[in-house]
């Protein structure tokens, strides 16, 4: 469901398209006439050019605009309104940064007028420089303190920060001065929408469109905020009068077609006949300016994929795409490109950026700039990973950028668009024949549609709570919205079946909701004290309420995903029913995949004769519950290898159908076909995987640089014991050797968690952090491991780089990868110069010296004194006092050498090369004093 950000800033804008009608065009055009002739005897005169500019402006010629705007500013640069007004069209035309240029121009000739700093801050605004906009919307406060308009663009920047409650006093502000500001109304129903307090949220949006029936904005919220109230049918009639007001609101038609996925009064055909509509509205505009693609027929090339997403954050999409992601970018045959349609900074999106070969934002680009991007970039098949849900590309997929596009895991139906080419889904999601006509897409079936990442803050399975309860209590933890009247008769029947049974319902928004779902059980003679409500809370409370339930409801048409796998991984199988839309068989696609067809009814009366026989069975029920986490691990689901390989092969397999000039094609791919079938096969045998035979194992993989193997096995290790204190450490060791640092870090954190008192696991958070740019965060961690007794040359080390980068003398980390990509390139001579530089600049720096001892050993001269020096300022550095001990080993002292390399190691036990070195320096230690005993 598609909830608005809050309304742009209100500013000084004009906007061309709001020319008043075919007579004022014609007093335009024989304006630009006369100009155009006072131009020709005037060709040096500002104020002519600007007035040119202002009329082709106003006529809609924006490029002739622009040109005549440009040479007005040439000609007199301090034209005050030529400034303004030019910076205005450049902002109309999403060209935010040369129009914030403009506007500080202005402003600079007039800095007391209002009108500009609003104007300024608007754009700043929009390109998302929030201080800068703040800065500038209180400079329109000084000048007007009364200004509704100044209070509320301080609210609306706020808002977009996050901070919703001095947002809240400036939207009231603004409201005390402008009660009837339909913006700031607006923005007030979203602050109460964010702090869940949905009926004075309702209360405001409703009071903005009073004011305003074409207010985007408000009818967007309005339908979100009756969405959360489980009010589906009222969502889609606000839907279907909005879209009478304009139909181009694209997010509105969405929103009707999410909502329509709810609704019980429509089957599939019309439901799929809605989604054609759309399409109708927003793609067939499109279809004739499609452009043959130039991308090159080679089936058996390298591909270039591309993701379009809203969700790439700590997000259900991001939790699914995450560990398919992990396998994929092992396929050697796919480059993977994401383009990020909002701004997050989280540790998902962090993670998901270290998975991706490209990753760009492109919440701030329109359609057309996201396709022409799309298409530069080259990609071969674009995914959308939203469909008709919050946050979509649709529009940009209408435009067809991509030769071949598909729809994955964001929503379950069809986009309705011709452009979209395949839907990617499962033989038990969409068995072959059964939905196919609801689908403008041609259905592409993995072996699972996505995997399920288990959370690592999940608490362990607890008994069935009827062994002490005494009864079976059933649940539900879908959100209100999947909630109707019918669906509540049908749980009441189910209980009435089973008397003294209880009914736990968790996700509750407001009170609201609890006082409606109460009211229509009462109604159907289910009394108040069998049911227990919880409102919607953290993830961790969340989990910890499936003890109380023996068996989840499912809901009905649209079933739960998310919450029947949370369920099923906490022990809790769901009893759900299936149909005919694929919105209805989620959870009957989870309980095939994982081999429970007795918690599937195909009917009302199917579901609650199970249901009634379920809560009879008791013993079934605990044993369900101590095998749910073998039974999804062992599915299709618990196998994301598997389903990065099915989507490998899926993916070669379409691109060589459209290399061959044949159409899009259902089928199921063969995951046994692709290059990763080995690596599935491998995370499939290590599903049960014995620790102790599999760490030393890993670590001898590690030692010897098989780092994808070792990788394997550490993955396979955590699998089955996420608190393995070593094989955390050693994963993040590796993924640091791989150049992953931000990924690292939460393998060595827990490392950490789990053994506090080895000294390593502090010094290998530390250097991680360090790695990953850190050193305020890095230091912190030192100073508590010295605190707790960890004071080893190693943490002096640390503890020196780290205040070294804080105080700015060491090196930054731009500079520490630039000395790395010039000694990967093999540029030796010019990664001399460059060290030699960060020596002059900084002299105490032990890393920078121990890079120039590198370089001089690999152009073969004398390093020596070099590196004494980087291990004296470092002598912690495992890497430096390796690297001299090569250089005592090329001056023949042996011994010398291998008290570096037993230091190194001892500092890094994982150090391959000085295993290897160290070996070396004793054989030839050893061959030295048999040579010299044959000499005496």
């Amino acid at each position: 469901m598609q909830s608005s950000t809050p309304p742009s800033a209100r500013n000084a804008v004009p906007a061309s398209a709001n020319r008043a009608n075919s007579k004022a065009d014609n007093v335009i055009e024989a304006a630009i006439a006369n100009y155009r002739k006072m131009q020709s005897s005037l060709p040096k005169d500002a104020e002519v050019h600007y007035n040119i500019a202002h009329a082709l402006h106003l006529s809609g010629k924006t490029a002739d605009a622009q040109a005549a705007f440009r040479l007005a500013i040439k000609l007199k640069p301090n034209h005050l309104n030529a400034l303004k007004d030019y910076a205005a069209l450049l902002h109309e035309l999403e060209r935010y940064e040369e129009s914030v240029f403009h506007y500080r121009a202005a402003s600079l000739l007039a800095p007391e007028d209002p009108a500009i700093a609003c104007s300024l801050g608007a754009a700043l605004q929009t390109m998302g420089a929030l201080d800068e906009a703040l800065v500038a919307y209180r400079t329109v406060l000084e000048l007007m303190p009364d200004s509704a308009s100044a209070h509320n663009n301080i609210g609306s920047v706020l808002q977009n920060r996050g901070q919703i409650e001095l947002a809240q006093q400036s939207f009231l502000r603004a409201l005390e001065i402008e009660p009837n500001f339909a913006d700031a109304l607006c923005n007030m129903g979203v602050c109460m929408l964010q702090l869940g307090r949905l009926d004075e949220s309702l209360d405001y949006t409703r009071r903005a469109i009073a004011l305003n029936t074409a207010h985007l904005q408000a009818r967007t919220n309005l339908t979100s905020i009756l969405f959360k109230q489980g009010r589906n049918d009222e969502v889609i009639a606000q839907c279907r009068l909005a879209l009478e007001i304009n139909p181009d609101w694209k997010f509105i038609h969405s929103n009707l077609l999410f909502s329509l996925s709810h609704s019980e009064q429509l089957d599939p055909a019309a439901v799929f006949s809605e989604h054609l509509r759309y399409a109708e509205q927003f793609e067939a505009p499109q279809r004739d300016s499609w452009q043959r693609h130039a991308n090159v027929r080679d089936p058996e090339r390298r591909l270039r994929i591309g993701f379009v997403s809203a969700d790439l954050y700590n997000h259900v999409v991001s939790s699914f795409i995450t560990p398919v992601f992990e396998h994929l970018r092992h396929a050697k045959g796919l480059e993977l490109l994401v383009y990020a349609n909002s701004l997050h900074d989280d540790d998902s999106s962090r993670h998901l950026k270290t998975l991706v070969d490209v990753w760009r934002q492109v919440e701030k680009l329109n359609d057309e700039k996201l396709a022409r991007l799309i298409v530069k970039d080259g990609i071969d098949i674009l995914i959308d990973l939203s469909g008709h849900t919050g946050g979509n590309r649709l529009s940009t997929f209408a435009r067809k950028p991509a030769p071949l596009q598909a729809s994955w895991i964001g929503y379950p139906m069809t986009t309705g668009l011709q452009s979209m080419d395949y839907y990617i889904s499962d033989r038990f999601f969409s068995p072959p024949g059964l939905l196919d006509a609801q689908f403008t897409e041609k259905l592409l079936r993995l072996p699972a549609t996505a995997p399920f990442m288990p959370p690592a803050i999940a608490p362990a399975v607890s008994p069935a709570p009827a062994l002490k309860n005494g009864h079976i209590t059933f649940g539900s933890f879908n959100r209100p919205s999947k909630l109707s009247r019918k669906l509540i008769a049908r749980w009441a029947t189910l209980l009435r079946a089973v008397p003294d049974a209880r009914m736990v319902m968790a996700g509750m928004s407001d009170e609201g909701i609890t006082d409606t779902l109460r009211a229509w059980f009462a109604e159907e003679a289910i009394a108040s004290e069998r049911l227990v409500f919880h409102r919607h809370t953290h993830s961790a409370a969340y989990l910890k309420l499936h003890e109380q339930v023996d068996i989840c409801l499912d809901t009905s048409p649209y079933a739960g995903g998310t919450t029947t796998l949370y369920a099923l991984w906490m022990g809790v199988p769901t009893l759900t029913m299936t149909g005919l839309a694929l919105p209805c068989r989620v959870g009957a696609t989870i309980m095939w995949q994982t081999g429970l067809p007795e918690f599937i009814a195909d009917d009302e009366a199917d579901f609650i004769e199970k249901g009634v026989k379920l809560a009879g069975n008791l013993p079934h029920l605990a044993a369900v519950r101590m095998q749910a986490r073998a039974r999804m691990s062992n599915s299709a689901m618990g196998q994301p290898a598997l389903i990065a390989a099915g989507l490998d092969h899926a993916l070669r397999s379409i691109w060589r159908r459209w290399c061959a000039g044949l159409p899009p094609a259902s089928f199921e791919s063969e995951p046994e076909q692709s290059s990763l079938i080995e690596r599935a096969r491998s995370h499939k045998a290590l599903h049960e995987v014995k620790v102790d035979v599999a760490l030393p194992l890993a670590l001898q993989h590690h030692q010897a640089g098989r780092l994808e193997a070792a990788e394997t096995l550490y993955l396979a290790i955590l699998h089955v014991q996420a608190d393995h204190a070593i094989a955390n450490h050693n994963m993040g060791l590796l993924a640091g050797q791989l150049g992953y640092h931000d990924a690292a870090l939460p393998y060595l954190h827990k490392a950490l968690q789990c053994a506090g008192d080895e000294s390593d696991f502090h010094y290998s958070y530390a250097n991680g952090l360090l790695q990953a740019g850190q050193p305020q965060q890095a230091l912190a961690v030192i100073v508590a491991a010295i605190e707790h007794g960890h004071d080893g040359a190693q943490a002096q080390a640390l503890l020196h780089r780290a205040s070294q980068l804080l105080d700015g003398a060491g090196p930054s980390q731009a500079e520490e990868e630039q000395l790395i990509a010039l000694f990967e390139a093999g540029r030796h001579a010019e990664l001399e110069t460059a060290a030699q530089a960060l020596v002059t600049r900084y002299p105490a720096s032990g890393f920078a010296w121990s890079v120039l001892g590198t370089a001089q050993q690999l152009q073969g001269k004398d390093a020596l004194q070099t590196l004494l020096q980087a291990v004296e300022l470092a002598p912690g550095d495992a890497q430096a006092l390796s690297n001299l001990g090569n250089e005592w080993q090329s001056h023949d002292q042996h011994a010398q050498a291998i008290t570096c390399y037993e230091r190194a190691l001892e500092l890094d036990p994982q150090f391959t090369a000085a295993h290897e070195n160290l070996e070396r320096a004793r054989q030839a230690l050893a061959l030295a004093a048999d040579n010299a005993e044959l000499s005496e």
